[in-house]
């Protein structure tokens, strides 16, 4: 199998300044000369200092559903589990009413990350020992079971708007675990893979975009040309980065796979991923235009170790589409030059 070319630690913070302006923060300047082993240990630091941060702040809180035995009528009486807990026995009611606790998603993230963190043999014991630490200042916190699907779950608001990077990198770390220590299940390991930095490539590349260029950069959400305006049950077409220019638009899709181009058995030739065109091909088309708006697309791979790499440029029914590739194992210098190329290309 394919394997992304190895990206250099220093690349990855590069990646994650862009991404996050939290990191540009005075408590992280440090950070920028440090020199790191391997990426676990740079997400371990950068834990270290922000989760501090939180805490000092005051861990955010919300109003939570808590269902309990009591003698003493708040919120409402359950009905259904009072009964089937045979709560009266005791003279007691099941009520459900709301609470203003730390005891969230987000809290409960972290605190889980943390557990992990202190009891990992492959975390630098210095960070075992910073993040066992912290812990005391999660006793409110309900234990949860990390897996890939707790992110999906997470909302944002005014409120836990200090939350976003550190969550985010809990999740970053928390892959970076899984593909460490499931080395000898190689089916699980290919999944995992797939997931591994994908979001923080596609974070990366719009805000480089929005930070290096002076395009119109945005994420807008795609609405399906429909004949009658029956749109119920069609999937959401969400873009990840849209570059504009006078009368000229580009939408680009982030992809960060194992393997960028499809074999169909050994030996044989290699072949675009379908998916990933026709969903390119759809957001073109679908696309509301303006009079004499000209729109393309660009799929941009990050670089894998394969021979072979998708780099390409088509016409379909007027609309350009080119398929490049972006190497991350290069010096950042030439990473930037090869973004600002790809864009200018079309545009120019």
């Amino acid at each position: 199998m394919e394997r992304n070319s190895a990206i250099p630690i220093r690349n990855i913070y590069y990646m994650l300044s862009y991404a996050y302006q939290a990191l540009n923060l005075s408590e992280y300047q440090h950070m920028g000369t440090e020199q790191f082993e391997n990426i676990k240990d740079l997400y371990a630091e950068i834990l270290s200092i922000g989760i501090p941060v939180l805490i000092r702040g005051g861990l955010s809180k919300d109003y939570v559903s808590v269902e309990e035995r009591s003698t003493v009528i708040k919120g409402k009486i359950d009905i259904n589990s009072t009964i089937k807990t045979n709560a009266l026995v005791n003279k007691k009611l099941m009520v459900i009413y709301e609470e203003f606790s730390e005891d969230i998603l987000l809290n409960q993230i972290m605190k889980a990350t943390l557990v992990i963190l202190s009891r990992s043999a492959i975390i630098n014991q210095k960070y075992r020992r910073i993040c066992y630490g912290f812990l005391p200042f999660f006793t409110g916190v309900s234990d949860i079971e990390l897996s890939l699907q707790v992110w999906k779950r997470v909302r944002y608001n005014r409120q836990n708007i200090r939350y976003p990077f550190i969550i985010d990198v809990c999740r970053y770390l928390f892959e970076e675990l899984l593909l460490h220590e499931n080395l000898a299940d190689q089916s699980r390991k290919g999944v995992q893979d797939e997931q591994r930095l994908s979001s923080l490539y596609e974070k990366f590349i719009f805000s480089f975009y929005k930070r290096e260029t002076d395009y119109l950069v945005s994420r807008p959400q795609i609405q399906w040309s429909v004949d009658d305006g029956f749109t119920d049950a069609l999937p959401i077409m969400q873009t990840d980065i849209v570059l504009q220019r006078g009368n000229k638009t580009l939408i680009v899709d982030a992809k960060f796979y194992s393997e960028n181009m499809a074999v169909r058995f050994e030996g044989g030739a290699s072949k675009q991923k379908s998916g990933n065109l026709y969903q390119i091909f759809t957001y073109i088309t679908n696309w509301e235009r303006k009079p004499a708006e000209i729109v393309g697309g660009m799929l941009l791979y990050a670089r894998t170790t394969a021979l072979h790499q998708p780099i390409h440029k088509y016409k379909m029914n007027g609309n350009e589409i080119s398929i490049v590739t972006l190497d991350l194992n290069q010096d950042f210098n030439g990473i930037k030059g090869d973004l600002l190329a790809y864009a200018d290309q079309y545009f120019e």
